[in-house]
């Protein structure tokens, strides 16, 4: 029987990252582009979507 394949990602893993020291890394492309979308999340307003099927 042939094994399962392994699931490989190319996505960063930030889960371990603290967001609220963001100053303290390094100045890299990932600061920025963290930099960035949280001052843009910081400028909405909480916002919600929802779908429902009525299937």
């Amino acid at each position: 029987m042939a094994e399962e394949p392994v699931l490989e990602s190319e996505l960063l893993d930030v889960t371990g990252l603290d967001l609220g020291r963001l100053a303290d890394l390094p100045d890299t492309a990932l600061r920025a582009a963290l930099h960035r979308i949280l001052a843009e999340n910081a400028e909405l307003p909480t916002r919600f979507a929802a779908f429902e099927s009525s299937l």
